[in-house]
């Protein structure tokens, strides 16, 4: 009998149990679900991208709805008090996951309890952008990302009880974690501003900078590899990483 793969799913070989059938002596095979712990997502390199109106709020996956809140909370799965760095946007299976303002991709890969996750660096506001529990990744690092293209699918990889997309936003500067909900909200100013020739050579120059220290394959870790939530000024932030200067006119001068 051939073995099937399920995606999402751990291996056949690993849902296996043994039941003696009494009086008979028969051994009985039966598989039983179980979360996908161990499944390593898989890498989708269609290049896909969905204009966005620059005065929208967009939601990065799903329809935005907030499964689960930022900071302190009882974990779904520990049932312990636990800190969460981002919020969970509810979404189905293989729904996709967008990004949101151009950047590089920074890293890509299996990432601990966030299961296969994909991390973007934006120059403007100096952020990075982690989406977590994907079941698979359509970029790698390296590369540049617009605004509107997908770089992952929804999944329920690592510690998770079902498919959602994990969205968690970092100062670059201060290792700071800002409230991811305040930061959506304040993406329609972030694109309004970039429109400016001023930001927008800031922000060439710091991705050119980038480009040829990222090595372009997938990397793996136990670990989530996050700040450390008990050291100052990790707590969520409410506080907008970058006040938006207003687009200059045609009469300033750079």
């Amino acid at each position: 009998m051939g073995e099937h793969i399920l995606v999402g799913w751990r291996p056949a070989s690993s849902l296996i149990k043994r039941l003696l059938v009494c009086g008979a002596g028969t051994s009985v095979l039966m598989a039983v679900p179980v979360l996908a712990y161990d499944f390593q997502g898989y890498y989708a390199p269609q290049v896909l991208i969905s204009p966005m109106r620059d005065d929208m709020i967009y939601t990065p996956a799903g329809m935005g709805i907030v499964t689960s809140k930022a900071g302190f909370r009882i974990h779904p799965v520990t049932g312990k008090g636990d800190f969460h760095n981002g919020v969970d946007l509810g979404a189905k299976l293989n729904d996709r996951v967008y990004n949101l303002l151009d950047g590089i991709v920074t890293r890509v890969g299996w990432r601990g309890a966030l299961g296969v996750a994909v991390e973007v660096y934006c120059p403007y506001p100096d952020i990075r952008v982690i989406c977590g529990h994907l079941n698979a990744y359509a970029v790698l690092p390296g590369m540049f990302v617009q605004r509107g293209r997908v770089i992952g699918y929804a999944g329920s990889t690592g510690r998770s009880t079902g498919v959602h997309v994990h969205y968690t936003i970092i100062k670059q500067d201060t290792n700071e974690y800002i409230e991811p909900m305040k930061y959506l909200n304040m993406l329609p100013s972030y694109v309004k501003a970039l429109k400016s020739a001023r930001a927008q050579l800031a922000v060439t120059q710091k991705l050119r900078q980038m480009q040829g220290t990222i090595e372009a394959k997938a990397k793996n870790s136990d670990t989530e590899d996050l700040p450390d939530e008990n050291k100052p000024g990790s707590k969520p932030s409410t506080t907008p990483p970058v006040t938006p200067t207003p687009t200059p006119t045609s009469t300033e001068v750079d």
